[in-house]
């Protein structure tokens, strides 16, 4: 008979501790783990994570955290790790209207009069909303009442969502292991924002030195993980990729681009030195390929050289290298990138805000031929924005939930159908149930042998009573 248990209350480096010995020792896990002290943990992962690079074992350590009172813009890097596993605060669920919001040190004086101003059409678009949608979808005598009013109010939230600022506070909470909780924190320490290197500092101190939060009142008051992510500094290699291709990525020419468009993977050579250049231009993909197409071969040879030039011992290569057959360029309002940005088995490049790319205009209000005063506001703050001399790291967080975003998403069939098959239900955003539609669309159009098992839901199949 084969035996199986569970074992609960084992701090996270114990239980990596106790896992790895499997390998060099004939006694069972809970043996094993009732053995074990945390002296004896750090002296073993000393020797064989730190020393020896044996990453692997810090997989075994998993830990949950919460992350509050953020930036909608920090938010974003935060959960773009392949490997991550969360929840945040949903802008389809909650009302944002008396949220605070995230002030960076030394504001441009007109910072919160902006931020305000982007409040308030929140609050009016809601209300807006939430009046045309009533009159459009009366309530069905099947429906109670609480739940109708529950369905139209999550559907008004899915037009006003469009007016937040991106530094509206939001929260979110996160279980990884300690090797992806520790790139975790290499990759924001890397960052520009001062934000997002705040956060990593604190998310260090919060597992490698300050108690945790005991919830079974045992009264342990250790911090969870001493030693794995004690050592953890900023990603030098992410930074030196940025200072060697952003230069070169900002001098491409911009090719006429869709919102959405599908490239099978082009030559490997091409499609690795392309992706190293979006990521750091605001160009479509289709225009880095291009550009790297008219370079010789030993150009693109020399390019990628570069990218492995400052390659550290325990570096990986470059996320930016991953992909997948289909690649989809798209360019999408930043709601819809958040809601997309949650997909895992995919490899996704984000480009950097840009503010040129300006801003969607919620469906419904179009329909309805109500957007006026939502397209009139949002012009206004556009031009305002241009207008004042604001730092670079600033102007993101003044934009709108509306503003568009640029990025590369690679996966294989499989996921591309459970993408489409998901997002374009009756239920889901107007505007990524549109997104989903027209990566179909473009599968169609290129593969039809394999869209015709495709259950997408088309655009016109809509119930405004199911959520």
């Amino acid at each position: 008979m084969p035996h199986i248990y569970a074992v609960t209350n084992v701090p996270p480096e114990i239980l990596a501790y106790g896992m790895a010995k499997y390998s060099r020792s004939k006694q069972s896990l809970e043996d094993n783990l009732r053995e074990l002290s945390g002296d004896q943990a750090e002296k073993f992962l000393q020797t064989f994570y730190f020393d020896y690079g044996h990453a692997s074992i810090a997989d075994l350590a998993h830990i949950a955290v919460a992350i509050e009172d953020i930036s909608i813009l920090a938010a974003m890097d935060i959960v773009d790790e392949p490997l991550w596993d969360g929840q945040e605060r949903s802008t389809r669920y909650q009302n944002f209207d008396r949220s605070s919001y995230y002030c960076p040190q030394a504001v441009h004086p007109a910072y919160d009069l902006i931020t305000q101003e982007l409040f308030d059409l929140y609050r009016h678009i809601q209300e807006q909303s939430l009046a045309m949608l009533t009159d459009q979808y009366p309530k069905p005598a099947t429906i109670p009442e609480k739940r109708y009013a529950r369905t139209m109010r999550a559907r008004a939230f899915d037009i006003a969502r469009y007016c937040l600022p991106l530094n509206t506070l939001t929260s979110l909470g996160q279980i990884t292991s300690a090797r992806v909780l520790e790139q975790q924190i290499r990759r924001l320490m890397a960052s520009f924002l001062p934000e997002l290197q705040e956060i990593a500092h604190e998310l260090k101190e919060s597992i490698a030195k300050r108690p945790a939060i005991d919830l079974s009142q045992s009264g342990n008051k250790q911090p969870l993980m001493p030693t794995l992510v004690k050592y953890t500094e900023a990603d030098s290699y992410r930074l030196a990729l940025r200072n060697i291709f952003e230069p070169l990525a900002q001098k491409i020419p911009s090719l006429p681009s869709t919102n959405v468009e599908l490239t099978f993977q082009p030559p490997l050579l091409d499609s690795q030195v392309a992706q190293l250049l979006y990521a750091y231009g605001h160009v479509s993909y289709r225009s880095c390929l291009a550009y790297v197409q008219d370079l010789s071969n030993a150009e693109k040879q020399e390019l990628l050289s570069l990218a492995f030039s400052e390659r550290g011992t325990h570096d990986e290569w470059p996320r930016l290298m991953r992909q997948a057959p289909l690649q989809f360029d798209m360019v999408v309002d930043i709601g819809a990138f958040r809601d997309f940005n949650r997909h895992r088995r995919v490899q996704k490049i984000s480009q950097q805000i840009n503010p040129n790319l300006l801003f969607a205009i919620p469906e419904p209000l179009i329909q309805a031929r109500a957007e006026g005063n939502f397209v009139t506001s949002l012009t206004n703050h556009y031009s305002r924005l241009s207008s004042l001399d604001l730092p670079t790291q600033l102007v993101p967080y003044l934009l709108p939930l509306a503003h568009k975003r640029r990025f590369l998403m690679s996966m294989d069939l499989p996921e591309a159908a459970y993408i489409i098959e998901l997002r374009s239900r009756s239920q889901g955003h107007f505007s990524y149930r549109h997104l989903a539609w027209q990566m179909y669309e473009a599968i169609q159009s290129d593969y039809p042998e394999f869209a015709r098992h495709i259950r997408i839901t088309p655009p016109e199949s809509f119930n405004p009573f199911q959520r």
